[in-house]
């Protein structure tokens, strides 16, 4: 069948994606209706204007499924032209902050508290992931996920959220289905540094989308649409309130760790600790199952991707404030001042943290030189203290803002 018997019935105003109700609703819009074989939600997604040839670099998962989602479904904030060419997302850039994941250190990922506040944040009160593997969350069947997804592409016309989608280290989300939902449909955009116009989506069917380790996640019913000053303001309060934790409160440790790690004396030490602790201070992410033979190698991510991470994290409070001037006009000189800093700040770690080691691949003979990881523990140093510096201005800054 090609086409449905009659139109889908309303989605009712408190729709919330619970299973149990999401499951229901879903077999009675089948029977009142039943799905087309195949579906593809129509593209209502920002066309690319002006000269542009790259997305901003965006690597972040939740980040761009989160600007997937908005921007398919029209829904979304548009992007900004910066730089010669490049467009900055809006989205993502919204979602970068909004959780609070800008401001963390770079071993910290997104959590499930920063993901609520970005989608209540932007008007959606519920969300709700489901999981093929018990222990989890809430389990779903392959047959009960599938009628989840057609339910809510084809009923709710939003995007739905898939992990992992094969090949798609980025992010995605599912668009549409085809052969009854065996297969799906995703959108999302390429990295900037493998194809030469990152700004032309790639739009793939995947099989076999049900594993052991697949998660689905359903966006309820839109329920409002904030200003922009609304948005940005709350913005701005997590940026001071991230920055704080990481300055003096909860995560300043992490920093420090980082930086003593990196001032050890030899490479021996080095690994003797890591052993110890069972993690790498300071990489981007804490390494499991460290033994004597995989220590070493894995010291590499003090330099890469650790420094992308954290440069590419300041990056998006540049460009937060860069974008948040446009809304508060009486305020534009402070906020330029603000992205200035944090401009500077990204530079600390993309040219000045690496500049003796170098990346792809990481010089391991020049990380091996013990001046050569202080003046990269100095750089770490200088790093907490631009964050220092730059909460003193946006706690000033929001201490006159007035929504």
């Amino acid at each position: 069948m090609s086409e449905p018997n009659m139109k889908p019935k309303q989605v009712p105003e408190g729709y919330s994606p619970a299973k149990p109700e999401i499951l229901s609703m879903a077999e009675r819009s089948q029977r009142d209706s039943a799905y087309p074989e195949s579906y593809t939600l129509p593209d209502r997604s920002t066309a690319v204007s002006g000269v542009t040839s790259h997305n901003c670099p965006g690597y972040v998962t939740f980040a761009n499924e989160f600007s997937y989602f908005m921007d398919y479904s029209g829904q979304g904030y548009g992007y900004i032209q910066r730089n010669e060419g490049w467009r900055c997302d809006v989205n993502y850039t919204l979602a970068d902050i909004l959780t609070g994941y800008a401001m963390r250190p770079c071993c910290l990922a997104e959590t499930e508290e920063g993901l609520e506040r970005l989608y209540k944040a932007v008007g959606f009160p519920s969300r709700q992931s489901f999981y093929a593997a018990p222990g989890r969350g809430e389990v779903m069947s392959r047959d009960e996920m599938k009628d989840a997804i057609r339910y809510t592409l084809y009923t709710l016309k939003q995007p739905v959220l898939l992990r992992p989608i094969e090949s798609r280290f980025f992010g995605a989300v599912v668009i549409g289905y085809k052969s009854g939902g065996d297969v799906l449909v995703t959108f999302g955009y390429p990295p900037y540094f493998i194809a030469p116009d990152n700004t032309q989506p790639q739009i793939e069917d995947i099989e076999n989308w049900y594993r052991e380790n697949t998660e689905i996640t359903i966006i309820g019913k839109r329920q409002k649409t904030p200003s922009d000053r609304e948005l940005y303001y709350e913005g701005v309060v997590q940026v001071r309130d991230y920055l704080a934790a990481g300055v003096s409160g909860g995560d300043a440790h992490y920093c420090g760790e980082w930086e003593r790690f990196l001032r050890l004396d030899s490479m021996e030490d080095m690994v003797a600790e890591a052993l110890r602790l069972g993690y790498i201070p300071g990489a981007q992410m804490f390494s499991g199952d460290l033994c004597a033979e995989n220590a070493r190698s894995r010291m590499d991510g003090l330099v890469d991707p650790t420094w992308c991470e954290m440069a590419e994290r300041r990056y998006y409070i540049m460009h937060f404030f860069y974008q948040a001037a446009l809304h508060f006009p009486e305020e534009a000189e402070a906020m330029a001042e603000i992205e200035n800093h944090f401009g500077w700040s990204n530079t600390i770690m993309g040219d000045k943290y690496v500049n003796a080691v170098g990346h792809d691949p990481v010089n391991a003979e020049a990380f091996e030189n013990r001046k050569v990881r202080s003046s990269m523990a100095d750089c770490v140093r200088e790093f907490r203290d631009a964050d220092a510096k730059g909460l003193e201005l946006v706690g000033q800054l929001l201490a006159r803002l007035k929504v």
